[in-house]
């Protein structure tokens, strides 16, 4: 064990004198080349110095050594994966798990609730090619059109619509293979008591969509009777299958809800995790200050003492 400071420095003083007693090889062996410089103060914190682990930062009261961590780089860990930027700054096991749970279980739901709304999506666009034929709605429009009010249709207009509409009488043809959807549209403008949208292209969008949503379109479904309804706009003549078909549509418009919800969630947590990570890793910066604060003592040596340790948790 060496001695202590108070009988180190007076050995050194002895040394430096030039009187070579049977302590001077062993001090010599323990202190530098600089030799005491006759302050007792600084002569003591000196030797304190070289008996003293280099450097306080990262070293705790109760001596383990820590590093500071990068706020940044703990907030891009968790921006790309959430809970790994909470790995990083130490915090409790429990918040890694929670981030990471919601990213897993967010991801989840959005591939299953995506695909079961591809699924059906392609079901009702089935369902609308087997029982809806732009022919039948097209032969209603010529069937009628004429007893209709002349303020309600441009007959001439809708007459000549109709004799250039069809491309094809071959009934092997799909129906919407048969039909100048470009010649449709004039029909249907030319109605301008009663029809409010225009038919866009087989295998739209829109097209799968105003089937379902709109009264002009209900004589085109495989259960309508044309020869019974007479009116350009009748609500009450809305067929099974036209309801059957709306009905399909909502449920598929519903799960890709989901599944956006889903993606929202794990956007937000992506988030929530990022800023977490954040403040945790601050908040282990600012512990590590504190619990690593050096403070001089009288006698000229730094001792590592607790104080007030500040950190982010909940």
């Amino acid at each position: 064990m060496l001695p202590s400071p108070i009988v180190r420095y007076i050995l050194l003083l002895v040394a430096a004198s030039g009187i070579a007693g049977p302590f001077a090889g062993s001090v010599r062996a323990q202190s530098d080349s600089a030799g005491p410089t006759g302050v007792l103060a600084l002569d003591l914190r000196a030797e304190r110095l070289r008996v003293s682990p280099p450097g306080i930062n990262g070293i705790t009261a109760e001596g383990e050594t820590r590093h500071p961590k990068s706020i940044a780089l703990a907030g891009v860990l968790s921006g790309l994966l959430p809970g790994a930027g909470q790995v990083y700054a130490e915090a409790p096991l429990w918040r890694t798990i929670l981030y990471g749970g919601i990213e897993a279980t967010g991801l989840t739901l959005y591939f299953v609730f995506a695909q079961k709304g591809v699924n059906a999506t392609n079901s009702f666009q089935n369902y609308a090619d087997a029982h809806w034929d732009v022919t039948r709605y097209v032969d209603w429009i010529a069937e009628h059109y004429q007893s209709w009010d002349n303020q309600d249709v441009d007959k001439a207009a809708a007459s000549q619509a109709l004799a250039a509409i069809y491309l094809s009488h071959d009934p092997s043809l799909p129906p919407w293979q048969r039909i100048d959807f470009t010649q449709l549209n004039k029909l249907e403008r030319a109605v301008n008591g009663g029809f409010s949208h225009t038919l866009p292209v087989h295998g739209d969008q829109q097209y799968y969509e105003e089937l379902g949503k709109y009264f002009q379109y209900r004589a085109g479904w495989d259960d309508h009777e044309p020869h019974t309804d007479t009116l350009i706009f009748d609500p009450s003549r809305v067929t099974p299958h036209n309801l059957d078909y709306v009905s399909q549509r909502e449920h598929a418009n519903a799960l890709g809800s989901y599944a956006y919800t889903s993606l929202g969630v794990v956007v937000i947590n992506h988030v929530v995790s990022l800023i977490d990570a954040v403040l945790t890793a601050r908040g282990y910066n600012v512990s590590l200050h504190s619990e690593t604060h050096g403070m001089l003592m009288p006698n000229g040596t730094i001792e590592i003492v607790p104080a007030i340790t500040m950190s982010y948790r909940f």
